[in-house]
């Protein structure tokens, strides 16, 4: 209770602050430096909205090709995952991977259903 109490004078003894950095007045206008000025500020912001324009068509190519980079890489996987099961669907004999340059065998061993069964002569 007592806790209570000293944080409840604490909060009533606390100015009110305002949040930011702001002014109670509005700042002053910016002085008018001539129609030189004038002029070269018109220039400054229509070469600042040219090169706006061309960095969005940039933006729209970039962005295009990336979607068709992303849809011929799934077509490519999907023909290759296609193809792989077409070919191995095929080959009933020998073997899926061929014999390293040293002649080891693949760990999956051969395709061929006889491979693994024992044979009437055995």
């Amino acid at each position: 209770m007592k806790r209570i109490f000293i944080l409840l004078c604490l909060l009533s003894c606390v100015a009110t602050a305002k949040a930011g950095w702001f002014f109670d007045d509005p700042p002053p206008p910016p002085p008018d430096l001539g129609p030189e000025y004038r002029a070269k500020i018109v220039r400054l912001e229509e070469q600042v909205s040219e090169q706006h324009q061309i960095s969005d068509r940039w933006k729209i190519a970039s962005g295009s090709l990336a979607v068709g980079a992303v849809l011929l890489f799934v077509i490519g996987t999907a023909l290759g995952a296609k193809t792989r099961q077409s070919y191995d669907g095929t080959r009933l004999v020998g073997r899926t991977h061929p014999a390293g340059a040293n002649g080891t065998r693949h760990p999956m061993g051969d395709s061929d259903p006889q491979a693994g069964r024992p044979t009437m002569a055995a």
